[in-house]
């Protein structure tokens, strides 16, 4: 059917020319131009995991003088034994009076410590190396033997001025526990508690029922007496009110002060006796097990227990035990008894130091390490700490490697702890001193969340808490931090391959300026590049919103043409280098190399920006953009890159669905096809289908008709009905469909059985794809427009091309009912509108220059 034959012939469509003269809904004319316009998919670029746990991996940009280390000694001189001491918030006047000093110097629980004499080397030389270390730093004699001082020299020693209160609760205290060791040995530790419990609770009781009590009643029947009509209440009332407040504030004390006491010689003072004489690990271990196991059922982790000092000395002290399991225990202890300073980062760096090896990753999993360092993320301040923090957050970072502890890290918040320490970094500017050293911490916190990104409930915490905003903005202002910025890239890699990710970045706006920024910035940075031409890709696959919005961005396109012209030179080059390693009887490699890769996802986001109408036409107006597609395919095989020459054949089809003015495709179609040609020669099948497709669209004009004739092209196009797969046919029939336009070249079905083949797709896929269905039918009525009788021009097809028709216009027969009702719906919906229309036309055609042979009925 020609344009003379309807006035109101639509104009031409992007595969064939002739249509049902419907008016169409730009949905609809989409649809119906099945495959012209494509996105494309791609692998996500692939990131080797590092052979070695370091804080900066082997590809950073910062130079090793510049950055903290990874490798470093740590003892037990790393650790300040003064910082561990309780620090008072009170200035405290002088005294009038000299105080008396105790005369026994290995009292830790003594305020001042005097100077003391070296250890005995005679004495050192007798303990074994690694406890020769632990030593090293020891007074003479153990500081932990003060404590077993029989009470009463202690009691002989005591000021003879001190009250006498004082006087008697430590000698009641001392003469409990000197009961209690009458008994029962240190060892013994159901004895130890049941001792414990006793004292503690009668303490609790007395006090409660007694002291607590008379008070309370005293109390209230001053107050009673202060409500009486007549009594004033005088001065030395209140004041002696506000003594027996402070005196029962006073007796609290004292009591807490005794249940430590007791606490601290039954429970702690054992396990940190074992611990300074044990030479044997395993024992070692399991005495910091119930060290803190100790500690955590009496609350008295963190720093609420007065002999804290003498406790966490002793832990610094056995760093110098050579033992990863050991320093695992002492390092949960010391986090957990919350030090700070010189402290914390040091027990931060044992904690990194641990991770490093990725065989204590069992261990770790086991003894809850995690928990701390999260606390400390949590809870220490970022700028007083940030040294501290990087070690920790590094430590975490290694754990994130292990797919336990990654797991463990979601199910504890670790996702939305750290965009909480990102929102602060964000908040430190460039001019604060603090900028800098908290780039090294966010290169660790961002390679944290890259991982975490693979886990579907992170990516579910990222999205709801809005790591979006933060990651862009940690991205704006880190723009000259290549380690920062790569991570970052990273995670919007992972993210982006899920819609709902997607459409939040998208949102996002100002996201388009800053990876145009980084593109400019880093264009020869290959690893960052690829990344961010795959972002765009994915956001550009299914939005058509983000397409307008990165096309209007300012020097989107150009930017992207300078990639375009730098990978390009440099694949050539690669490609030069190849071809003389072939002479040398080297093959080619066969993944794409780095600079393919590049150019594979490039031309990707092009073919996704030109699905929008007005950024397509602008794209197919863009006459370097269309020159150096048309390059990929003069100097680039199929056999050399598929993926790259396939892509590139998809975004020239896309392009060449636009007519526009200027139009750089149209300027060039003839020099596409011949590159087309070879395309379509090759063994490659997919290959073949995307070179058809764009002959599908060229072959609207007559110059790219007459090249397909010439070079025989039809005769591949009626081959490829063979095909038997849906898109073959449908993209081959296509071309077929713009031949037939012409009255010249209609014959020509008649070769290689053309006319045949038609039909059997029709019979084959007819039911299942009424868009081919459709399509076939519009070729067969351009085809028999001169129709004179339907046996001469379909010949012995002519009766099985009826039947069909009859069968397909049979809503009941042809429409498959079994379908879902919404699948059913779309199959009748193409079938009412596609379909019927001109296979109706076609089978009243048919018809009526079908004539049935003269039958001769003889009499009876």
């Amino acid at each position: 059917m020609q344009a003379s034959k309807n006035k109101n012939t639509e104009e031409a469509e992007p595969f064939y020319r002739l249509s049902v003269p419907k008016q169409k809904t730009s949905s609809e004319i989409i649809n119906e131009a099945r495959n012209v316009l494509r996105t494309l998919r791609t692998r996500r670029p692939f990131t080797p995991t590092e052979d070695q746990r370091k804080l900066f991996g082997s590809g950073s940009s910062r130079a090793p003088q510049n950055r903290p280390p990874s490798v470093f000694s740590l003892h037990a001189s790393s650790f300040d034994f003064a910082e561990s001491r309780p620090v008072s918030g009170v200035r405290l006047s002088p005294l009038d009076h000299k105080p008396v000093l105790v005369t026994f110097a290995k009292d830790e629980d003594s305020s001042i410590s005097l100077p003391k004499p070296p250890a005995n080397a005679a004495e050192v030389r007798k303990v074994s190396s690694a406890r020769a270390r632990l030593f090293r730093r020891t007074s003479q004699g153990s500081f932990l033997s003060a404590k077993m001082v029989p009470p009463d020299q202690n009691e002989e020693k005591l000021d003879s001025k001190e009250p006498a209160m004082m006087n008697n609760l430590c000698r009641s205290n001392n003469n409990c526990l000197e009961e209690q060791r009458s008994y029962t040995p240190f060892n013994d530790k159901s004895r130890q508690l049941i001792c414990n419990e006793c004292i503690s609770k009668s303490a609790r009781e007395d006090f409660l029922k007694g002291t607590a009590g008379k008070f309370l009643s005293q109390l209230r029947g001053e107050s009673d007496q202060m409500k009486e009509p007549g009594i004033n209440s005088s001065q030395p009332r209140i004041t002696d009110w506000k003594r027996r407040v402070t005196g029962l504030e006073d007796e609290t004390r004292i009591n807490q002060s005794e249940e430590e006491e007791i606490f601290w010689h039954i429970k702690i003072l054992p396990i940190l006796h074992e611990l300074e004489k044990e030479d044997n690990i395993e024992n070692l271990c399991l005495a910091c097990t119930k060290l803190y196991q100790a500690l955590n059922e009496e609350n008295m982790l963190g720093k609420r227990l007065k002999k804290r000092s003498v406790l966490l000395k002793t832990l610094y002290k056995l760093v110098d035990v050579d033992s990863d399991p050991l320093c695992l225990k002492l390092a949960k202890i010391i986090l957990a008894m919350k030090v700070d300073g010189k402290n914390l980062l040091s027990v931060c760096k044992l904690a990194f130091k641990i991770c490093r090896n990725e065989k204590n990753d069992y261990i770790i999993q086991n003894d809850r390490l995690l928990d701390c360092l999260l606390e400390v993320l949590r809870t220490e301040d970022l700028q007083k700490n940030n040294e501290a923090l990087l070690y920790c957050m590094g430590a975490i970072k290694l754990m994130s490697g292990n797919a336990v502890l990654l797991n463990e890290m979601v199910n504890k918040g670790a996702v939305e702890m750290l965009l909480q320490l990102m929102k602060q970094i964000n908040n430190i500017k460039e001019n604060d001193t603090y900028f800098s050293n908290l780039g090294h911490l966010l290169v660790q916190l961002t390679a944290t969340l890259r991982n975490l990104a693979d886990l579907p409930p992170a990516r579910r915490q990222l999205l709801c808490s809005g790591a979006v905003s933060e990651l862009c903005a940690a991205l704006e202002q880190r723009v000259d931090d290549k380690d920062v910025c790569t991570y970052i890239v990273r995670i919007f890699s992972k993210l982006s391959l899920y819609s709902d990710f997607c459409a939040a970045l998208a949102d996002c706006s100002r996201c388009y300026v800053l990876f145009l920024a980084l593109l400019n910035k880093y264009q020869k940075k290959q690893d960052l590049v690829i990344r961010i031409i795959f972002i765009l890709g994915n956001l550009t696959a299914k939005n058509n919103q983000a397409r307008e919005q990165f096309f209007k961005e300012k020097g989107s396109v150009n930017t992207l043409i300078s990639l375009f012209q730098t990978y390009h030179e440099l694949d050539l080059n690669a490609q030069k280098w190849y071809h003389e390693k072939d002479r040398e009887g080297k093959t080619h490699p066969k993944d794409p190399s780095e600079a393919e890769d590049v150019l594979i996802k490039l031309i990707r986001v092009l073919a996704n920006l030109s699905i929008h109408p007005s950024v397509g036409a602008a794209l197919a107006a863009a006459h370097r953009v269309v020159e150096l597609l048309v390059t990929v395919l003069e100097y680039k095989s199929v056999d050399d890159c598929e993926e790259l020459v396939i892509n590139t054949a998809t975004t020239i089809n896309n392009l060449s669905y636009y007519k526009v003015k200027s139009s750089a495709v149209q300027d060039k179609k003839l020099h596409i096809a011949e590159m087309l040609l070879k395309l379509l020669m090759s063994n490659n099948m997919d290959g073949v289908v995307e070179a058809v497709r764009v002959f599908g669209n060229l072959s609207q004009y007559h110059e790219i008709c007459d090249f397909i004739i010439q070079k025989k092209i039809y005769k591949f196009m009626i081959a490829l009905l063979d095909a038997k797969n849906q898109d073959v046919c449908f993209s081959a029939c296509g071309v077929l469909l713009n031949l037939t336009v012409d009255k010249n070249k209609r014959a020509l079905l008649m070769e290689e059985g053309g006319i045949g083949k038609l039909v059997d797709c029709l019979q084959d896929f007819g039911p299942a794809d009424w868009q081919l269905a459709c399509l076939i039918c519009k070729t067969l009525w351009n085809y028999s427009e001169n129709i004179t009788s339907a046996a001469s021009c379909f010949g012995e097809d002519t009766d099985t091309l009826l039947v069909l028709l009859t069968s397909l216009l049979d809503e009941e027969r042809a429409l498959d009912y079994s379908l879902d009702r919404d699948l059913r719906d779309y199959q009748k919906l193409y079938w009412e509108r596609e379909f019927k229309p001109v296979a109706e036309k076609l089978l009243d055609r048919i018809q009526s220059h079908h004539f049935l042979p003269t039958v001769t009925i003889t009499p009876f």
